[in-house]
């Protein structure tokens, strides 16, 4: 921050006072830059139905912040600065009144947007008194004492313009649009015969760039990248208060999902529709997220072009990567299994076991054939014969491969066989 020196004896200069207060200008710019960037924001403006109800709203107090000239026309001594852009901040310290006029139409409705911009504005006009050489007793009003009121404050302010759009019938008007240099802040929604406004006919401008708390409390809270989500169970979208500009590495959004999810899940951010994908870096399934569940997702340029990962839903399952060494979590898809009469159990390890039951013939060798193949080798295989009355010998076996394996039935009766294979 650059501060003025003024020495003891020296000949006061206008110019004294006036940079004085553009160096603090521009110091307090620099640093509503580096809090809010160089994107219009705002602070406050609420927009309200008056009370008592009527055709009239309030825009309340509040704050703009706009990337403007440091002057665009001269700060009285000083010569305008339109080379140099700084953020400026401007303010409303009253409310504002809006009056509405509602469509003559029976049938139709009109849109009625609020806009907003920074101004400065030379106020405070007076005649003010100048020394006067030729007699110092006696003080000239106004420059060599013309009598010409000046204005004695450059004041930084919120413009608000109320810009009616085109009466049609309902549903189908639209709102007018922003107009250059200006951002939208507030739609009010009037139709024929209406003759009170209230707070449902008052909503918000795509994208408006008010912030929803003061900075602190938008730390503490964290509401600058919370929002409840809308959309379907597999299209989820999100509105953050203001509007996501752009997306950046690792930036992390939470949100309250609006579904369970049956299949893969995209997000809308504002920026666009991207999908989601889980700890595995896969499409999701189903159950990631839970209704009402309080979803982190964090972006990830270089996976899919880029995708949102879903860092946890609560109330929904989590999606892992395959678990390759001991304190892993495990897939469930790791452990693969057909439970029947004849099925197959496999393990993270790679050790599957296996079962089922084939009838030996009499006398005779028989085949039976595994489930699944084991990958590599079956390790072990017990047969055992069902209990039958009567006696009979043991069932033997003749080889085992990974595919199946070949009994002996030394009897002269068929008799069903039950086995249990390990391998890997």
């Amino acid at each position: 921050m650059d501060r003025a020196i003024i020495y003891t004896g020296a000949v006061p200069q206008t110019t004294d006072l006036l940079n004085t207060n553009k160096q603090t200008m521009i110091a307090l710019a620099k640093l509503c830059a580096d809090l809010f960037g160089t994107a219009t924001m705002a602070t406050g403006l609420s927009c309200a139905p008056t009370s008592p109800a009527s055709m009239s709203v309030n825009v309340n107090p509040g704050q703009i912040y706009q990337l403007a000239n440091v002057d665009g026309t001269a700060y009285s001594a000083i010569a305008a600065d339109t080379t140099h852009s700084i953020v400026k901040q401007g303010i409303l310290l009253d409310a504002q009144n809006f009056a509405i006029t509602a469509p003559g139409t029976v049938g139709y409705s009109q849109n009625y947007l609020i806009q907003a911009t920074y101004l400065d504005n030379d106020i405070n006009n007076t005649v003010l008194s100048y020394y006067n050489s030729a007699n110092p007793t006696q003080a000239f009003n106004g420059p060599g004492g013309n009598g010409t009121a000046q204005p004695t404050t450059r004041a930084g302010q919120v413009s608000l313009q109320l810009v009616a759009g085109t009466a049609a019938a309902t549903g189908s008007q639209t709102t007018p649009a922003v107009t250059a240099g200006y951002v939208g802040l507030w739609v009010i929604t009037v139709a024929n015969g209406q003759s009170t406004i209230t707070a449902g006919n008052i909503v918000a401008y795509p994208n408006q760039p008010i912030l929803p708390s003061s900075v602190l409390a938008a730390i503490q809270t964290g509401n600058l990248s919370f929002a409840t989500a809308s959309g379907t169970a597999n299209a989820h979208t999100v509105a953050l208060t203001p509007a996501l500009q752009q997306r950046t590495e690792g930036m992390v959004i939470r949100y309250k999902s609006p579904a369970t999810n049956t299949g893969a899940v995209t997000l809308n951010d504002g920026v666009g529709t991207a999908s989601v994908v889980g700890g595995s870096h896969q499409a999701l399934q189903s159950g990631e997220y839970a209704v009402n569940g309080d979803a982190w997702v964090q972006w990830n340029s270089s996976i899919g072009g880029g995708s949102y990962v879903l860092l946890e839903c609560t109330g929904g399952a989590l999606q892992v990567a395959p678990a390759t060494q001991s304190q892993h979590a495990v897939q469930l898809g790791q452990f693969g299994a057909s439970i029947g009469a004849g099925g197959y159990q496999k393990f993270p390890s790679g050790l599957i076991i296996q079962w089922g039951t084939i009838t030996a013939a009499a006398s005779s060798s028989t085949s039976g054939t595994f489930p699944i193949s084991f990958p590599n080798a079956a390790v072990d295989l017990l047969v055992t014969p069902q209990l039958v009355s009567g006696a009979y010998s043991m069932i033997g076996q003749a080889t085992r491969s990974i595919t199946g394996f070949s009994l002996w039935n030394p009897n002269s009766a068929s008799i069903a066989v039950n086995y249990i294979a390990i391998g890997y």
